[in-house]
Order: C-alpha cells, then structure tokens, then sequence
C-alpha cells in the first residue's frame, strides 16, 4: 500500500548501542531534544496559569497527557527505526493516498502553525523595556518585538552541518539554564506545603477544579503537556536524523551552511529478517524506551512541575488574567517578595523557555511536509540527497511569511494559545490512530506493536478526543454568537 511512494530499499540493520552503563552519552537524542522543546508554551504558560486558578489538583492531567503521548513517541520512532522513514511518510503511504493526506493534515496543521510562541515570548522582553507588565495599551510594541524574535528563531536552522545537531544544542543549553534558575527558586523560595500541593495534584485522578472553571483552558493545559498535536510525529524524524535504526542508512536533512556531505534518500531502506537482525532489532527497541523513560517522561514532568509550583506559590488565586500578563505575571509575583532581581531572572527565564521552542516549532512544521514532498514527488526523485534542504527551506521561507501575517491579525496570545491547543488535541488523536494503523498494515508481523502498544495508543487518542469535545461544548455558544453576529 505505497500509494505512489518508492518502494523500501533493502540495507542492513546497524548495531545498537550497547553497555548502555558505562556510555550513558548514547542516549542523548531526540528524548533529551524534545524535552528542551517540550518545556514551552505548556509550561510556562498554561502550567502557571491552571495551577494559580485552580491550584495543583488538575495536575493529573498532564500525567495522563504525558503517559499517552508515551505510547505515541515510542509507536512512531519505531516506524523510523523500521525502514528510515518519518512517520508522517508512512501515513501519505496508506490508503486513500496522498492527495486525500495532503488535504486532510494541512487542515489538522493548522493549529499548529500560528507562532503563539513568538507572541508570548515578546511578553517579558516588553516587561523588561517598559519596567512593567504589559498592558493592552502596549499590544504594538509587543507585536514588534514578537516580529524580531520570531525571524531571530530562524537564524540556528541555517548553521550546523545537520539541522538536528544544531537544534539538539541549542535545547542542551535551554534546558540547562532553565532547570537550574526553576531548581533554584523552588528549593529555596517555595513552601514544602506547596511541593505536597502540585507533587500530589499529578496523581489526583479525575479531579476538577471545585469553582467555575473553563474547559478550553484546561484542554490547552492537556494540548501542550508533553509534546502535543502533530508534533509527537517529530520523534521519528529526529531518530531518522540521529542515524537510530535504519536512519543511519536512509540520511539526514542538512542545513543550508555546513550540510555539504549530508544528504537524505528518496525511500525508506530496512532490512532483510533474519535472527540476527531481529535480534538487533529488539536492542532497538529497548534503546528507544531508555530514551523516553529516563530522559522524556521524566524531563516533561519536572518542566511541568517546577513552573507551576512556581506559579502556585506566588501568584495563587488569581482571576481574570490578561493575554500579554499571562507570559510574564510569574516574574511580577517574585519581584514584588524577593526583590528587582528576581523579576529579571525570570523574564529572561520565560523569555528562554518560550523563544527556543518556537524554533523547534519552525523546524518541526518544515520537515515534516519537506518529508513527504521529498520521498513523494516523482519529479524530485533524481534530484541529488544533498538538495532537500532546497525543499526544506523553501517551505521554511514560506512560514516566515506565513508567521509575520499571522502575528499582525492574531488577537492576544493566551487566546491564541488556547484556539491552538484545541486543533492540537484534535490532530494528536488522530495521529494516534493512523499511527497504529500505519504500523499494522506496513510493518511485518515480527516489527508490529504488541497489545500493550496498541491500547495505549487507542487511550492516547480517546483521552484527547473526550477533553477536546468538553471543551468545544462549552465554548461552543460563545464560538456560535460570534459567527452569527
């Protein structure tokens, strides 16, 4: 079922990193990548903003959430360890075929391709030139600023050799510097009782808020904990572009600087199943679970956790937060109990968390479409592996246009936030289950997912499906007076 798409190249299957003990280096890839990309607008965002209205008993959500998303990242690097190919391929390679794919995911795109991000990391750089939170009256120099930023984020996806290297460094030191400062804080400025409050409110199972709350905050919160929408489909890519599994056989995206001697094939490659194969198979496998369970799972957890502990010490309790606050109202909390200091270490704080994963962002949206266009249109197929880059950055220039409209027309970024995070939940239950079904009908028997698998991704996409529907329902008679008036 190729649907059009160039038939797997037969390739052998390299060896998986072994004495994982002793060479604990070999499993930094694409968990360690994504956690950095992960800790965004989630985060920073909506963390702090659910736990300062509703306290830590809704936590539990981004458990469930992140716990979901498990079985979805492993599903598809497995497919990408299988024959090289994204994920996103494999689902242009089924049944109706690629025009009806190409139709159905720019639809499902959509939530993801507005740069809220941009948007709200402009918020603390504003705060730190006005001396103050933003305020309505202040929309256009946030608008500006969040133009800079979002065409600076296109400057580390043009250097590097490989686009992955650089992304993998620049979220290595995100990471780093924003764990420290949110460590820092909370060990030495957040009450035990608070910990108790948001390190319990992870495992307070169906518990909801007990006054009036909005459900299209909370599904937002559910939409970015973790990864989110189609962008779980990037842990494919990255294992592709890491050389994981076939990858090393099929190629990587290079960048525009530096990339000279990389290049990505036109098909998938996998292997001929003999025991030995199967049996480095399954080191694969295991290697791939090492990377979500000791990096992913608990990385997202501490990313979500230590904002809103943040958030939940200072700014509890509060109500009608504006848009432009939202991305700042952590560091306007500390500032005002712990000095001028503070309020600066944490605008730069939300500023590192938010700009860098709209790179991430960026790169995400572009590869997946370079993906398709690459192995799918035939007149590219005698185009050298070296030129893709030529089809990535075009869609890269593309969405840089796309971006700066976007931003122009776009109202304050928590309700943009919040418009994304519901076509992302829709889109995520979606690719979970054609993520299952690519992996039931492409892959032989001996490389498909076992039960365990293939629940937890119908789970994945159930729990997505329920929270977006309890939010459309409740913000549908608001959605239906503003269309009919």
């Amino acid at each position: 079922m190729s649907q059009g798409f160039t038939p797997w190249e037969k390739a052998p299957l390299p060896d998986p990193p072994r004495q994982f003990a002793t060479r604990w280096t070999s499993l930094v890839g694409p968990g360690l990548l994504m956690v950095g990309a992960n800790i965004g607008g989630g985060e920073w965002l909506f963390g702090p903003l659910v736990t300062a209205q509703y306290g830590g008993r809704v936590m539990w959500l981004a458990t469930i959430a992140i716990l979901g998303q498990l079985f979805l990242n492993l599903a598809v690097m497995r497919y990408a360890l299988y024959c090289g190919e994204t994920i996103f391929v494999g689902f242009f390679r089924t049944w109706p075929g690629p025009t009806f794919w190409t139709c159905f995911y720019l639809m499902f795109d959509f939530g993801g391709v507005w740069p809220y991000l941009s948007s709200n990391a402009a918020v603390p750089l504003a705060a730190v030139m006005l001396g103050r939170l933003p305020g309505a009256a202040d929309g256009s120099l946030v608008r500006t600023i969040s133009y800079c930023i979002f065409l600076a984020c296109f400057v580390p996806l043009i250097f590097g050799g490989k686009i992955y290297n650089a992304l993998e460094r620049v979220m290595v030191v995100k990471l780093a510097l924003i764990l420290a400062y949110l460590g820092f804080v909370v060990a030495f400025f957040v009450k035990p009782g608070t910990w108790l409050e948001i390190g319990s409110g992870f495992f307070q199972f169906g518990a909801l808020p007990q006054t009036e709350f909005n459900w299209a905050t909370l599904a937002a919160f559910a939409a970015v904990a973790g990864a989110g929408g189609l962008t779980n489909s990037a842990f494919s890519n990255y294992a592709r572009d890491k050389g994981w599994g076939m990858g090393a056989e099929v190629g990587a995206i290079p960048s525009a600087i530096g990339g000279r001697n990389i290049s990505l094939s036109h098909t998938g490659k996998t292997f001929e199943r003999t025991q030995e194969n199967l049996d480095r198979w399954q080191g694969w496998l295991r290697h791939i679970r090492r990377d979500q369970l000791y990096l992913w799972v608990p990385g997202c957890i501490l990313g979500m956790a230590l904002p809103a502990m943040f958030s939940y010490e200072f700014v509890r309790g509060a109500k009608n937060i504006d848009g432009n606050a939202v991305a700042a109202m952590s560091a306007k909390a500390i500032g005002d109990q712990h000095g001028i200091l503070f309020w600066y270490l944490t605008l730069l704080c939300g500023f590192l968390i938010m700009a860098p994963t709209q790179v991430s962002q960026l790169d995400n949206l572009c590869r997946r479409w370079t993906d398709v266009i690459w192995m799918g249109v035939g007149r590219l197929q005698k185009i050298d592996g070296h030129k893709v880059k030529y089809v990535y950055y075009t869609i890269l220039v593309l969405y840089a246009v796309w971006g700066l409209i976007a931003l122009r027309i776009t109202p304050n970024p928590l309700v943009l936030a919040m418009a994304s995070g519901f076509m992302m939940n829709v889109a995520l239950s979606i690719c979970a289950l054609h993520t299952l079904y690519v992996l039931m009908v492409l892959l032989p028997p001996e490389a498909r997912p076992g039960w365990p698998m293939r629940i937890g991704l119908v789970a994945c996409a159930s729990l997505y499906f329920a929270i977006s529907y309890f939010a459309f329902q409740q913000q549908w008679p608001k959605v239906r007076e503003w269309l009919t008036s």
